[in-house]
C-alpha cells in the first residue's frame, strides 16, 4: 500500500472544518474520465489510451505498442508523482510488455505499454486501473508520528477495441541461385500485419524439400523481417538414401500462423560425380538363344559423388567388352546390337540396360562409363551364359538303392536322380522338367524340376514297390527331359552348322524287357522331326532318328531289383575258407543294407572251437546282383559254420555248412 499521508489528512481537517468536501471514498466518475475518492482525497483525473503517434484511440493496435495515460492529482488538481499506478486485463486479448504498473511523474502523469496477447486475439474489453494508498491517524504520538488505520483505493475502467490483424508475408529471399553443392546462405522473409510491416515479434517456421533450415522458426525482428540459414546438406542421422541436395532444384517454404504459406526455390548445383560402381545383374545366368530358356539380363550401374550421393540426370555410355573376333558372345540394348548405348542415370543415380545372349557360352562384362569424365567407369561382374539345353552325353540316372525289399512287401522305396547338363557340362535351366516312368511300382512324384537347390542340375523322385512286380524280380526306370542332340563343333563356333556329324536319337522308350529293341506294347515318347534348314526332317520312331540335328529327348534308363525277403545262400567250404554267393529267390542281390552273420560251432569229433575269422559280419552292398564273399575259419572236420541273413524288415534266412 501506498501513504498519502499525514500532510494530506491535515489538509481534510481544515477543509472539514470549513464545511468542504463530501463525496464516499472509493467512488468512480466515469463522465468526466477522472476517478477520485471523496472530495478530499487523491483524484486520477484522466485514464485513456493513445497510439504509437500520441494520438488517442480506443483501440489496441494489430502490431507495435499502445499506451495506457494515467493522471493523478490531489483534491486541489495538483500533480502528484511518485505514485505506482497499477493495470489490469484479459490476458487472452492483451499483455503488458514492461510490466502491468507505472509510475507517476513530476506532472503526475503514468505511462504503462500495452501490448495485444496474440495476432489471433479478437473482439472488446476494459483495462482496469487502480490506484491504492492507506490514510494517516489524524492523532500522533509523542515521536511526531501517525499511525496508517485505512485502506483506500481508486479504481477507474478504460475500453478497448482490437485492431484485426491481417498477417501476411512477403520479401521472400532466398539467395543467389546456384548455390554450389552443400553449401550455406541467407533466407529471409518480410512480416506484416494490415499490410505494414510488423513491429510486434511473429513467429516464423521455414521447411525444405531438401537440406536443413537453421534454425527451422524463429521470431521476427523490429522491422518485422525473419532471417534464418538454409544448408544444402545432411540433416543429423541422415541415412544413405538421404544426402545432400547435389543437382536438385529445393522448395523452400515459409509461414506463419494466420499467414498462408509462401514458396521459392533454389537450384543446388552438382557435386562431381566421383565413382560409377557396378550393382547388379538379374539374373546372373542366361542361356543360348533358341535355348528354350532365359536370354536376358538386365545389368545396373550406380554413379555417386565423393560423398557417396547418388548423380541423376548423368549421361553414360555402355559397352560390351565381351567380344568373340566379328561374332559377338553377348548383345547389348537390344538383341543383335554390339555398339555402345547410351544411358542417363536415374533419380537414385542408376541407369541399367539389358543384355542378351549370344552364340557362345562365356563370362559376360559390360562397361559404364561418365560422358563428362572417361575416368570415372567400372566393368560388370557375375553374368554368366550358358548353352543351357541338356545334351544326351551329359546325363546321368543314379538310384539310392539298387534293391529294395519288393518283392512280397509295398511301400519299400528308393530315390530316383536325374543329373543334366549343356553341352559344355554348364548346369541347366533350373526349372528344367523331368519325367519318370517304370514298368513295374510307381513313380513319386512322375516329374521333378531342377533348381532345388540353385543352379543344382538335377533332380530327385522315387521308386515305390507295389504292383505289377516282374517275375525275375528286376523292373526299369526310365527319365527323360526335353533337350538337344549331340553334335561335333567342327569350327568352334559353338553352333551346329550344316554337314558337322551329329548323334541322331529317335524317340525314347521304356526297355521293359532289356533286350536292346523296342517291342510293340513298350512306352514310348513321341515327337515330331526337327526344324531344320539342312534337310528334310521325318518322323522319328524308337529306333530311328529324324535325319537332322535338332531337339530331341535326351534319356537315361536303369533297372532296380525288387527283391525277395528270403535269401538264396550258396557256397563251397574247404581249406579254411567258406567261398559264400547270397542272392534273393530270382537270383538278384538281396536289399541292400541287408546283414549277413557267420558263426563257427565245434560240433566235429575232439573239437574244442571253431573260429571264424575274416568277414563273419558285413552288410549287403547296394547291388544288382548277388554278393560274393570269403570267408575264412579255423574249425575241425565236422565243425559247422552257420550263414544268418537278415533283410531291413528283419526276416532271417539260415544256411549250415559243415567243415570236411
Amino acid at each position: 500500500m501506498r501513504y498519502y499521508g499525514v500532510i494530506i489528512l491535515s489538509m481534510v481537517a481544515a477543509l472539514t472544518a470549513c464545511g468542504g468536501g463530501g463525496g464516499s471514498p472509493g467512488t468512480s466518475n466515469f463522465g468526466s474520465g477522472s476517478s477520485q475518492a471523496g472530495n478530499n482525497y487523491p483524484v486520477i483525473k484522466t485514464s485513456l489510451l493513445k497510439d504509437s503517434a500520441n494520438l488517442d484511440t480506443t483501440s489496441i493496435a494489430a502490431s507495435g505498442y499502445t499506451f495506457l495515460y494515467v493522471m493523478l492529482v490531489d483534491p486541489h488538481g495538483n500533480p502528484i508523482s511518485g505514485q505506482v499506478i497499477d493495470v489490469s486485463g484479459d490476458a487472452t486479448q492483451v499483455s503488458f510488455p514492461e510490466g502491468p504498473s507505472g509510475l507517476t511523474d513530476a506532472s503526475g502523469l503514468a505511462k504503462i505499454k500495452i501490448a495485444r496477447a496474440s495476432l489471433s486475439a479478437s473482439g472488446a474489453g476494459a483495462l482496469t486501473v487502480t490506484y491504492s494508498y492507506k490514510v494517516g491517524n489524524l492523532q500522533k504520538y509523542p515521536d511526531g508520528s501517525a499511525t496508517p488505520t485505512s485502506d483506500k483505493v481508486i479504481t477507474v475502467y478504460t475500453g478497448y477495441q482490437l485492431v484485426s490483424a491481417n498477417v501476411t508475408l512477403s520479401n521472400f529471399n532466398v539467395g543467389g541461385s546456384p548455390l554450389p553443392a552443400y553449401g550455406t546462405q541467407t533466407v529471409s522473409v518480410q512480416a506484416n500485419v494490415n499490410g505494414t510491416p510488423s513491429s510486434s515479434p511473429i513467429q516464423v517456421s521455414f521447411t525444405a524439400s531438401c537440406g536443413q533450415m537453421l534454425p527451422a522458426a524463429i521470431t521476427t525482428d523490429s522491422n518485422g523481417v525473419a532471417t534464418v540459414s538454409y544448408s544444402a546438406t545432411d540433416p543429423a542421422g541422415a541415412t544413405q538414401s538421404t544426402l545432400g541436395c547435389s543437382g536438385q532444384t529445393v522448395t523452400i517454404s515459409a509461414s506463419a500462423q494466420g499467414a498462408g504459406a509462401i514458396t521459392n526455390t533454389l537450384n543446388i548445383a552438382s557435386a562431381p560425380a566421383t565413382n560409377m560402381s557396378f550393382l547388379d545383374a538379374t539374373p546372373t545366368r542366361i542361356y543360348l538363344a533358341n535355348s528354350g530358356s532365359q536370354t536376358q539380363s538386365i545389368v545396373r550401374f550406380k554413379l555417386v559423388n565423393a560423398r557417396g550421393d547418388p548423380q541423376p540426370n548423368q549421361n553414360v555410355i555402355l559397352s560390351l567388352k565381351t567380344l568373340n573376333g566379328g561374332t559377338p558372345k553377348a548383345t547389348l540394348g537390344k538383341p543383335g546390337n554390339i555398339n555402345p548405348s547410351p544411358g542417363t542415370t536415374d533419380g537414385s543415380g542408376i541407369v541399367s540396360i539389358p543384355v542378351f545372349s549370344g552364340t557362345v557360352p562365356t563370362n559376360v562384362l559390360v562397361n559404364a562409363m561418365l560422358v563428362s569424365n572417361s575416368a570415372v567407369q567400372s566393368d560388370s561382374a557375375v553374368l554368366t551364359i550358358a548353352s543351357g539345353r541338356p545334351a544326351q552325353a551329359r546325363v546321368s540316372l543314379s538310384l539310392e538303392k539298387f534293391s529294395i525289399e519288393g518283392a512280397n512287401i509295398d511301400g519299400e522305396e528308393s530315390s530316383v536322380t536325374m543329373s543334366l547338363a549343356d553341352r559344355q557340362g554348364n548346369p541347366v535351366p533350373d526349372g528344367t522338367a523331368v519325367n519318370f516312368v517304370t514298368s513295374g511300382g510307381v513313380m513319386i512324384p512322375p516329374t521333378c524340376i531342377t533348381g532345388a537347390i540353385s543352379g543344382d542340375s538335377q533332380c530327385s523322385v522315387k521308386i515305390r514297390a507295389q504292383n505289377p512286380r516282374s517275375q525275375n524280380g528286376r523292373v526299369y526306370i526310365l527319365a527323360y527331359a526335353a533337350g538337344e542332340e549331340d553334335f561335333v563343333d567342327a569350327n568352334f563356333n559353338n553352333v551346329y552348322d550344316c554337314g558337322e556329324s551329329f548323334t541322331d536319337l529317335g524317340t525314347a522308350y521304356l526297355d521293359s524287357n532289356h533286350n536292346g529293341v523296342y517291342d510293340p506294347g513298350e512306352f514310348s515318347v513321341p515327337r515330331a522331326g526337327s526344324p531344320s534348314t539342312c534337310g528334310t526332317a521325318t518322323t522319328p520312331t524308337p529306333m530311328k532318328g529324324d535325319g537332322v540335328f535338332g531337339g530331341a529327348d535326351v534319356r537315361a534308363q536303369m533297372p532296380i531289383v525288387f527283391a525277395t525277403s528270403h535269401a538264396k545262400i550258396s557256397g563251397s567250404i574247404g581249406g579254411g575258407t567258406l567261398n559264400l554267393t547270397i542272392g534273393d529267390d530270382n537270383g538278384n542281390s538281396m536289399p541292400t543294407g541287408s546283414s549277413v552273420a557267420v558263426t563257427g560251432t565245434p560240433t566235429g569229433a575232439g573239437s574244442l572251437g571253431c573260429a571264424v575269422n575274416a568277414n563273419a559280419l558285413f552288410t549287403i552292398p547296394n547291388s544288382l546282383a548277388p554278393s560274393t564273399v570269403p570267408v575264412s575259419y579255423v574249425c575241425k572236420t565236422g565243425d559247422t559254420l552257420t550263414v544268418q541273413v537278415t533283410t531291413p524288415n528283419n526276416i532271417v534266412t539260415n544256411q549250415q555248412f559243415i567243415v570236411p
